[in-house]
């Protein structure tokens, strides 16, 4: 007799699902306080004395009060150090050198590091008073951004109106954001959700030491537990979902909230999954006879284009089309904080595929489905964003998959009855 490597006993998934689902939920309104502080944003403009765009030969004088290294620095990060004095480093998303300053606080262990947003001149015709807007607010609501430095010009002073209706903006250089949460606790907390549901995982508290790694082989090997450990897909998502926050709380701490450290394995999380899940679909119709040529060359074009979009578009750094930017925003204005857009995309075929009787469709349907699972993952993974605003954006998700999935069910009824085949 050969023993599983998840468990087979629904009984007992939930249990383990509903214990540390409570649990979560406790520690998630714990902490939204702490997430709440380190809402501090500041705005500067590009001509402010206080601010400086560093790029290794500009001489750091005394009105300097925030150092922001663009790309390419080739200064060594101790002669960097020697210069800054006490004043602020900025790591700057889109346009800075987050690599440079991740190097320069690992050989330091300077803290005084904040979060960038900046806005180049030559972006300003892509936007109105109102898209500027939510650009800032985006970035400030979902990904913690602490310094804001902007262009002068009327639809800049426009979109701060707008702004400041919702944040106190300050001109003094906030503090960076910080916890006193012990991670490594939460560590443990999620190497026994995933040992409990796919035992062999206590194989990864062998890397414990080496930190990151441990938290990014366990939580990969969690995605398979999730999905495997229940036949059921609405506990299959509740699994996810708890795995999620778990890795988040792994990471919970000054590095990872100031992108110092980043969660390492994106891609492999990403992909793992569907593959598996993928060759699985594809073994059980070999072993029946009823995979065709067509079946997998079709399966195979759109397996490539899905890993790849998927790939392309993990983290926060893909370029967006004005097309995407206008559903963003409608997203954006309907929810308040937009659910993601792939997830939305594939997440309802998560659910349908069940439904669908033509045995290749399903598969299909249940590999591109298996995006959108394992991307609610992901959405945590981001320990920067507030863990309040990931939670409403993933259960909004949930909820218009839900919807989508009902229509759906609602419309097949229709049919069958229509064909009198029900």
């Amino acid at each position: 007799m050969k023993l599983p490597l998840f468990p087979r006993n629904e009984k007992y998934i939930n249990i383990v699902l509903t214990v540390f689902a409570l649990l979560v939920s406790v520690l998630v309104l714990l902490r939204i306080p702490n997430d709440k502080n380190n809402l501090t944003v500041s705005v500067f403009f590009t001509d402010d004395p206080s601010i400086l765009f560093y790029t290794g030969h500009e001489k750091i004088n005394d009105d300097v009060r925030l150092v922001i290294p663009l790309e390419g620095v080739e200064e060594k990060p101790e002669e960097f150090y020697k210069k800054i004095g006490e004043r602020y480093v900025g790591i700057m998303e889109f346009y800075g050198d987050p690599n440079f300053v991740r190097a320069f606080y690992k050989i330091t262990g300077y803290k005084k590091i904040v979060k960038v947003h900046y806005v180049k001149p030559k972006e300003l015709p892509r936007y109105d008073s109102f898209s500027l807007f939510k650009r800032l607010w985006r970035a400030v609501v979902e990904r913690s951004i602490e310094v804001i430095v902007l262009p002068r010009s009327k639809v800049v002073d426009e979109a701060l109106k707008s702004f400041k209706d919702f944040f106190q903006v300050s001109s003094e250089v906030p503090s960076p954001d910080n916890t006193s949460w012990n991670s490594k606790v939460f560590g443990v907390l999620l190497g026994i959700y995933v040992g409990l549901q796919a035992p062999f995982s206590i194989l990864a508290f062998a890397f414990f030491n080496n930190y990151w790694l441990f938290v990014s082989v366990m939580s990969i090997l969690g995605t398979l537990a999730a999905y495997f450990a229940s036949n059921n897909k609405f506990t299959k998502v509740a699994n996810i979902f708890v795995l999620g926050l778990l890795t988040n709380f792994s990471l919970y701490s000054y590095e990872y909230l100031n992108d110092l450290e980043v969660y390492r394995g994106v891609k492999i999380s990403l992909v793992t999954l569907p593959l598996i899940v993928g060759l699985l679909i594809f073994r059980n119709m070999y072993q029946k006879h009823s995979i065709k040529r067509w079946h997998v060359i079709t399966a195979g074009v759109l397996g490539a284009v899905a890993i790849t979009y998927m790939l392309m578009r993990s983290g926060n750094y893909g370029y967006v089309l004005d097309f995407e930017e206008k559903i963003r925003l409608t997203l954006e204005n309907i929810f308040i904080i937009r659910p993601r857009i792939k997830e939305l995309f594939f997440l309802p075929m998560f659910f349908i595929a069940n439904d669908v009787e033509n045995e290749f469709i399903s598969g299909v349907l249940t590999f591109f489905g298996t995006f959108g699972f394992i991307s609610i993952f992901n959405s945590f993974c981001h320990v920067k964003t507030p863990i309040y605003t990931v939670f409403y954006r993933e259960i909004t998700t949930v909820l218009v998959t839900l919807v989508i999935y009902l229509l759906f069910s609602v419309m097949r009824s229709l049919w069958l009855v229509w064909t009198n085949k029900k």
